[in-house]
């Protein structure tokens, strides 16, 4: 069954894209005019903004209280913070569910909903619950509802106008100058989409920055999130909902759709969780080093800086970043003490580089091919065989971006902290490696034909791809077999990557029993270049001995 992010999102995608649809293609049909097509749009969003709050209480199982009889004393604080701010305090609702969780939604601040699970109260001490209250209070008093929401038109509005003036254009008004528009439309619809992202990205620092404002505690929010991350990270082996996923966490409803409803865009915020989890003892309680280690790809890889862009969230390291920024302010010593720039040991950028060059080796190669088959057409006249050469330059492409992808197979023992405090590996480059812990969950917990896995060593929990060549095979997997390797102790070989958070690509995993699953991925990869090469190699020979 659907958790409930899985279910918020179906719904609103469902819902609204569905009708928004069917509107813009009833004025296809009408030839209605472009300006009324963008009203229509406008109205959607309207329509998603009035109703987004009822949809997201019937989504969520809130019991709606008076904070009071939860917590007297967060209740004496949520009071006093909203009367000094002159505004009314929220409705609040507790979601009785073991997963760190608070959210706010709404339409304009006077009716604003407040909600924690019970999760956060039991995780977070007073202080740090009362930090997580004001960042969702610096939400309601920003104005966020509103904001993201208008925010949110314009990519809407721009990409109604591309697909009318296409329309237009094809009935040959003024063909070129409107298929100018178009273009400068749909250009400009991309470019908005990632200037809402940014919006979405600085609304939350505004938030992170008010509660540590008001509660004068940003150390407080800074171990409150390693602390969400923990619980989060916790989810697959102790805290499954009764709807079968897990609940987001520090959300504000605010027209990004179900990934802004969380703490981080949860792919983006793994990381962070599993460094928690992983540096957590009952008797010494978080480990800094661990998590700042862990810490160090968010601030250092430029990979990072892309994976950014197309985040609701900031990174987390990012975002405790500018919490320690605030507490040296305060003249207060950060709680995680995050290295600087300039204590960066190296640049990292030549790795990008090579990682961005051998990501597409494959075009490269097709393309040297094209322009070496071209040159030898002019000089030597053209022959059917020099197709070959262009699909033998794909296929070395291939090749050599598989061996730089999937280094040899030898897999040295590591532990899930030691490798999540690696820099220098992204979804290219990776470090082949093998573990012992527990199967604990699956990638996603309680989704029955969820294919990945989640394995606990006694460092901390990483997220196990489970990828092969055809994706109905891994979906047969998740369905019968995934749940038989829960709760065994297995060892696994495969490749640890990090794309936006930690993960160990699969080749192997084997139980006590002898047991064993493979996964094909780099196999298909491998032997599909040399049959591209082999192919390359034939019509290649074959178009030239048919020219003679």
């Amino acid at each position: 069954m659907f958790g409930l992010a899985l279910r918020s999102l179906f719904v609103l995608t469902l819902l609204f894209g569905l009708a928004f649809g069917i509107a813009v293609a009833a004025l296809y049909a009408i030839d209605a005019p472009w300006p009324l097509a963008v009203l229509v749009a406008v109205a959607f969003v309207g329509l998603q903004y009035l109703i987004s709050p009822f949809i997201i209480q019937w989504v969520h199982k809130i019991e709606w209280c008076e904070p009071a009889s939860v917590d007297p004393e967060l209740a004496r604080f949520i009071d006093t913070l909203c009367r000094g701010r002159g505004l009314k305090p929220p409705r609040f609702g507790v979601i009785h569910d073991g997963n760190p969780n608070a959210f706010t939604f709404g339409h304009y601040p006077g009716n604003a909903r407040m909600v924690v699970t019970t999760g956060l109260l039991e995780i977070c001490d007073e202080q740090e619950a009362q930090t997580v209250v004001a960042h969702e209070i610096g939400h309601i008093v920003h104005w966020d509802f509103v904001m993201m929401t208008v925010a949110a038109a314009v990519p809407m509005m721009l990409y109604v106008i591309y697909r009318f003036a296409l329309r237009v254009r094809g009935r040959g008004r003024s063909g070129a100058a409107v298929l100018a528009v178009g273009l400068a439309a749909f250009i400009a619809y991309i470019i908005s989409q990632y200037i809402v992202l940014f919006l979405s990205r600085v609304r939350e620092y505004y938030a992170d920055h008010f509660a540590a404002d008001v509660t004068r505690n940003p150390n407080g929010l800074a171990s409150a999130l390693v602390k969400i991350a923990y619980g989060l990270a916790k989810a697959p082996k102790e805290h499954e909902t009764a709807e079968g996923a897990r609940t987001p966490a520090l959300a504000h409803a605010g027209g990004m759709g179900s990934r802004s409803l969380g703490i981080f865009d949860h792919k983006f915020g793994s990381a962070l969780a599993l460094a928690a989890a992983g540096s957590y003892s009952a008797t010494t309680g978080y480990s800094a080093d661990v998590t700042i280690k862990a810490m160090r790809w968010d601030l250092w890889n430029p990979w990072a800086f892309l994976c950014e862009l197309s985040s609701t969230h900031p990174l987390p390291a990012k975002r405790i970043k500018a919490l320690e920024d605030l507490a040296w302010k305060l003249g207060q010593q950060p709680v995680y003490d995050l290295p600087e720039p300039s204590e960066r040991p190296e640049s990292y950028w030549d790795e990008f580089a090579v990682d961005i060059l051998v990501a597409n080796l494959p075009l490269l190669g097709l393309l040297a091919g094209l322009g070496i088959g071209a040159g030898l057409g002019l000089t030597m006249g053209w022959s059917p065989g020099l197709i070959g050469i262009a699909l033998l330059g794909l296929g070395l492409g291939m090749l050599m971006r598989t061996r730089f992808s999937y280094p040899k197979h030898q897999f040295p023992p590591g532990e899930v902290a030691s490798l999540v405090g690696e820099v220098k590996v992204s979804r290219i480059r990776s470090i082949p490696c093998s573990l012992e812990g527990q199967i604990i969950g699956r990638g996603i917990p309680g989704l029955y034909w969820s294919e990945d896995l989640v394995l606990q060593d006694e460092t901390g929990f990483i997220r196990l791809d489970y990828r092969q060549p055809i994706r109905f095979l891994e979906w047969l997997f998740g369905l019968f077999r995934a749940e038989t390797f829960i709760g065994q102790h297995v060892v696994i070989m495969g490749w640890y990557r990090r794309w936006p958070g930690p993960y160990v690509e699969l080749w192997k995993l084997r139980d006590p029993t002898g047991r064993e699953q493979t996964c094909w991925n780099w196999a298909f990869s491998f032997y599909g270049s040399l049959v591209m090469i082999a192919i390359g190699l034939v019509v290649g020979i074959v178009g030239m001995l048919i020219q003679r």
